[in-house]
């Protein structure tokens, strides 16, 4: 069996054994209460790996991530993405000593970026970081960079739980978690379960303006009791609920009705290894509509990512899409009756 391969045995399941994965292969797993401590984490580490001072991250992602690396003094560059997601760089691109992040969307594998990487003379790489955080449950992402930041905290109704990979020793110095956030975030999640969507959500939402306002706040833990929660959850059945309805939903909009209103999935199909967060999808006309209807039937959709208009010329196939594309949210867990609620939803819009 590849050692890289997530199959516990019976009885066990959850976040530790997942992660055994990578220390088979000579890798560190540090648990942590988010992918953005991970990641000020890895900032804080990078001096004593050769690092020149300069990051290379995508164009196209959360608007809120060249600010850990600002508030770090780091010297940023951006970089476009080919329609397959394969990085374009300007000349020069990133050399050795620098810091370049590939993302993998929303639970799909990023092939263009790591192709590229692949593609460098090992004496010629940077330093990689593989944001994960969206494709945390994936099988095949987090073993090519020198770190790897998961987010379990995005695929599960806990409080927190993340994680960083690396090849290299870390001293891992983390603060204890916010137990402030951890009970609103399980505030939120409470009031959804009981039907107050709108409550539920905007407490969800407030934690995460509060997370985003502190990258300059020491990277955390995880809480004990989101540990403990991520160690009973059954991981490989997580993995079969989102690719079972992610298909569904990919064959859904392969219709011509949803086709001919200009709806198009960024990943038109799934491969071996991907386990969706969201489907997103590039609508140029219809976002909002379509926003509104998940709302109403108590489902976020979020935009993915409204960007900094300074990159409308300079990175403009990335700045159109984050214009452009949403998530579409699959059924909650326990809820999966509610496909066909949603996908009712569409066919009224488009059908």
């Amino acid at each position: 069996m590849d050692s890289r391969s997530f199959a516990p045995g019976p009885g066990k399941g959850g976040v530790d054994p997942f992660l055994a994965r990578f220390e088979r292969v000579g890798r560190i797993a540090i648990p942590t209460d988010s992918g953005r401590s991970a990641l000020i984490l890895v900032l804080r580490h990078l001096a004593g790996q050769g690092f020149s001072g300069t990051a290379w991250l995508p164009a196209y992602s959360c608007p809120s991530l060249p600010q850990v690396f600002r508030r770090a003094g780091i010297r940023l560059r951006f970089y476009e993405n080919s329609s397959g997601f394969k990085p374009v760089f300007p000349n020069p691109g990133p050399s050795t000593g620098d810091l370049l992040l590939i993302i993998h969307y929303f639970g799909f594998t990023n092939t263009g970026a790591l192709g590229w990487f692949r593609s460098r003379p090992p004496q010629n790489r940077p330093l990689l970081i593989e944001d994960c955080a969206g494709a945390s449950l994936n099988g095949n992402v987090g073993f090519v960079g020198d770190f790897a930041l998961f987010s379990f905290r995005k695929f599960f109704p806990i409080p927190d739980g993340g994680a960083l990979v690396t090849r290299f020793a870390i001293r891992p110095d983390l603060a204890p978690a916010d137990s402030r956030l951890a009970g609103n975030r399980e505030k939120g999640f409470r009031c959804i379960e009981e039907g107050a969507f709108e409550e539920g959500l905007s407490a969800l939402e407030e934690v995460e303006r509060d997370l985003e306002a502190s990258f300059s706040s020491p990277p955390r833990s995880p809480s004990y009791t989101s540990w403990e929660k991520l160690n009973a959850e059954p991981f490989l059945e997580e993995v079969r609920r989102r690719r079972h309805f992610g298909k569904l939903f990919l064959e859904f909009l392969a219709k011509p009705a949803i086709q001919e209103n200009g709806i198009r999935p960024l990943f038109p199909c799934l491969t071996k290894e991907a386990v969706p967060l969201v489907i997103p999808v590039r609508t140029p006309f219809h976002a909002a509509r379509i926003q509104s209807l998940f709302r109403e039937l108590g489902y976020e959709c979020p935009s993915l990512w409204r960007l900094n208009p300074a990159l409308r010329f300079s990175c403009r196939f990335a700045y159109l899409l984050g214009e452009e594309t949403v998530g579409l949210p699959l059924p909650r867990k326990g809820k999966d009756s509610d496909l066909e609620l949603l996908l009712q939803g569409l066919n009224s819009l488009f059908g």
